[in-house]
């Protein structure tokens, strides 16, 4: 073809394509952007949750620890401050003691705790959860950024210091810290402890995510946790590569996007509250810059050429940019969508759904057992069998969901256009199904079980990241009940916003006196006598009405506040039992408690105390443990468990045969009854497995000396059919659902349970 033909192609091809090629650059960019802004605004926000929770959970955490007895211990035994430090002695140890605890209340390292009176001298110090020397800090006052500011605070609030270096440790870290409750007269304390800064940061921050996230000080212009580029956290924000930040010092919103270094970014501030002193700022960076060569093309004759030039060797590029996308939204094993890629497609199904109001679901499947195929058979036959689930799982989805693997022996199924609520879980379902025939792996059959987490929207989550999250929670919670699958509900979320909020109101429920009890009979099978009742904590909420223990249990468990919720639940059934009795019914109350009282060497000390309070007689109260509480720390258990015998009060084994110990283990327990669980009882009369374990449990109880409770009754065969296994004690809704003590007070009055069994509830308060 002649020079001049081409020349003439060439400027065609410009004339044509370029105004064409710039629209649609337009659209793409503008449509690419609004992507990127509102991925960059899920990661802002999620950041700033976690840091929201780490505050709750640390102020939780350190006035839980502040209200240990050993503290007040330390200054009741006779002798100077600086002579009980010198001399050491139990006091000084369990101060100690209680800061390692520390430890395990908090998911991180800690890297230093310590006890403080106000002349700024430790009495008691740990460093990396192992006992320090402690060290006089008076000359020093001045600059701990926790002391002054904490005894400026009133009893029960929690200061929160600005990020500062350990001298300690040498790392950037945030000191939490509060008043000591002690005896008025004595000198004032603190409890305070300090974690790394690192410990904020989000382990999505990875070269998966939409962009590189930052914490920033407004007030003191430093960075509080880096991204990937930036230098080291605590740095000035003045430094060349940080200048970029510096404008957000003078930023008055609290939400919005900025273009940092050419760079699209969303920020998200987290207000500074009462005793928080940081006033921080989250900042999510795209990784790319914005803008496009394209758009900065001149528009004349040369520059036509030019264009037409650069749209044919785009069209090369995009074919092997399309190609290079592909690879990095494939997973190299498996050859199925990797987590970005599934990532972006979700993002994409929920505003779809959301103009189509129609649903989403997104399935988390976890295997259950490839830890064991992998140490046993190998590597090799690990990645052969992640490469045939593939293909097998894909037979349980449809042609338009979206199979992905996350990473490891995880894996997710996208289900768009979901109309029929139980659509995600026939997909489960049949997902589960497909798993049920062996895998060959070089000759040997392999049986693979996996557990499945279903979060839809918008039932559960409204973003991506938030379904992802709660897909995860029921994953979790399908392995711990060992069950194929499990749709998310918020109760059994530990991480949701409801359950963080209600965690950081438990204090306040408990001043407020919100916290009710309610009591469920325990009845003589062969008499039909009621012998004693259970307390159940209930929280009359006063905007949420009244919530069920599993709504709010798991918050105290996670914030360290079971003693404290405990020692309120007892104090309250031994005062409606002392109320009781002067009514002129005598019976025994059950109370729960956790496997944190059992670890507290002071705990039956308290229960002491609390029946010489009201004036209770030890055998009139029974605690309930279950099995996994014992096989925590068995030996230091055990020693609590024979301290609260010798007080007479009765023990009980709750939910025996959901967990671990034998009979064997029984004998060494000091406990008088044990509680078959509800799933035996309940099932007993469909077959005959359930019914020889539960006839077997009672045999060898009696052969220990041990009563027997059989729990969840529902129905007069059940009844009967433990009636002629000689069990001792029924509980359940064929006695009495838990009732409020007025309620149960007219039960009682009315004579309790009918001395003749009905199929019906002895009490119809349904």
């Amino acid at each position: 073809m002649p020079r001049v033909t081409l020349t003439v192609f060439a400027l065609v091809l410009a004339v044509v394509l370029v105004p064409a090629s710039f629209g649609l650059a337009t659209l793409e960019r503008g449509q690419a952007e609004a992507g990127v802004v509102r991925a960059l605004a899920g990661q802002a926000i999620q950041q700033r949750a976690d840091l929201t929770a780490y505050l709750a959970r640390a102020r939780a955490i350190v006035l839980i620890t502040s209200r240990n007895s050993a503290f007040r211990d330390f200054y009741s035994e006779p002798g100077g401050r600086l002579t009980k430090v010198r001399a050491g002695g139990r006091s000084l140890d369990r101060a100690n003691a209680a800061l390692a605890y520390l430890e395990r209340l908090y998911p991180v390292s800690i890297g230093e705790a310590c006890f403080i009176d106000e002349s700024g001298a430790e009495n008691a110090r740990v460093v990396r959860d192992k006992r320090a020397v402690p060290a006089d800090l008076s000359f020093e006052e001045a600059d701990q950024p926790f002391f002054g500011p904490t005894f400026a605070l009133p009893a029960g609030m929690v200061h929160h210091a600005r990020p500062y270096r350990s001298p300690d440790t040498g790392e950037w870290v945030v000191a939490n810290a509060t008043q000591v409750p002690l005896p008025r007269g004595g000198p004032r304390a603190i409890v305070h402890f300090e974690v790394s800064v690192e410990s904020f940061r989000r382990a999505a921050v990875s070269r998966d995510a939409a962009g590189e996230l930052f914490v920033i000080d407004r007030s003191t212009g430093r960075v509080v946790v880096a991204g990937e580029t930036v230098q080291r956290a605590g740095a000035p924000l003045g430094l060349p590569a940080d200048r970029r930040f510096a404008a957000l010092r003078g930023i008055a919103s609290d939400v919005g996007t900025l273009e940092v270094g050419g760079r699209t970014a969303t920020f998200r501030r987290l207000h500074p509250g009462r005793g928080n002193a940081n006033d921080w700022v989250v900042i999510a960076v795209a990784r790319s810059p914005a803008g496009s060569l394209l758009a900065s093309l001149d528009a004349g004759p040369l520059g036509m050429l030019i264009a037409a030039g650069l749209l044919l060797a785009f069209a090369v590029a995009n074919l092997r940019a399309g190609a290079l996308r592909r690879e990095a939204e494939t997973d190299e094993l498996t050859g199925l969508a990797n987590r970005r890629n599934v990532m972006r497609r979700l993002r994409r199904a929920l505003e779809d759904a959301t103009r189509r109001d129609v649903g989403v679901a997104l399935l988390m499947i976890d295997l259950n057992n490839f830890k064991e195929i992998n140490d046993t058979l190998g590597h090799s036959a690990g990645d052969m069998l992640l490469r045939h689930l593939g293909p097998r799982l894909q037979e349980g989805i449809g042609a338009r969901d979206v199979l992905a693997r996350l990473g490891g022996d995880e894996f997710a199924v996208v289900i768009g256009d979901l109309r029929a609520s139980g659509g995600a879980e026939q997909v489960a379902q049949r997902v589960a199904d497909t798993l049920k025939a062996p895998f060959a792996l070089d000759g040997m059959t392999v049986h693979v079980e996996a557990a499945i987490g279903i979060a839809m929207f918008p039932e559960h989550a409204d973003d991506a990241l938030d379904l992802l999250q709660h897909a995860d929670v029921a994953m979790y919670q399908a392995k711990r009940a060992k069950t194929s699958f499990e749709v998310y509900g918020p109760q059994r979320d530990g991480h949701s916003r409801e359950r963080i909020a209600l965690a950081g109101e438990l204090r306040r429920a408990l001043v407020e006196d919100e916290l009710v009890l309610h009591y469920q009979p325990k009845v003589d099978i062969a008499t039909a006598e009621i012998v004693g009742v259970e307390a159940l904590v209930r929280w009359q909420h006063p905007a949420r009405g009244l919530l069920a223990p599993d709504r709010f249990l798991p918050s105290a468990e996670q914030t360290g506040f079971m003693r404290e919720l405990t020692l309120h639940v007892l104090d309250h059934a031994l005062a409606q039992l002392a109320a009781w009795k002067a009514g002129g019914h005598d019976l025994v109350v059950a109370v729960n408690i956790s496997a944190v009282d059992l670890m507290d060497v002071e705990f039956p000390a308290q229960v002491t105390a609390a029946l010489d309070r009201h004036d209770v007689d030890p055998a009139q109260l029974q605690l309930e443990i279950t099995e996994t509480m014992i096989m925590a720390d068995s030996e230091r258990i055990v020693d609590v468990l024979g301290r609260l015998g010798e007080c007479g009060v009765g023990l009980s084994l709750d939910d025996f045969g959901t967990g671990f110990s034998s009979f064997a283990h029984l004998r060494n327990l000091p406990v008088d009854e044990l509680k078959i669980d509800r799933s035996f009882v309940q099932h007993m009369t469909e077959g005959d497995n359930d019914s020889s374990i539960v006839r077997a449990t009672i045999e060898l109880a009696h052969g220990l000396g041990l009563s027997v409770v059989a729990e969840g009754i529902e129905t007069e065969t059940a009844l009967r059919a433990l009636e002629g296994m000689g069990c001792d004690l029924a509980q359940g809704y064929l006695v009495a659902r838990p009732l409020a003590p007025e309620t149960l007070q007219v039960w009682l009055r009315a004579g309790g349970a009918a001395s003749n069994w009905s199929p019906r509830p002895l009490l119809t308060d349904r």
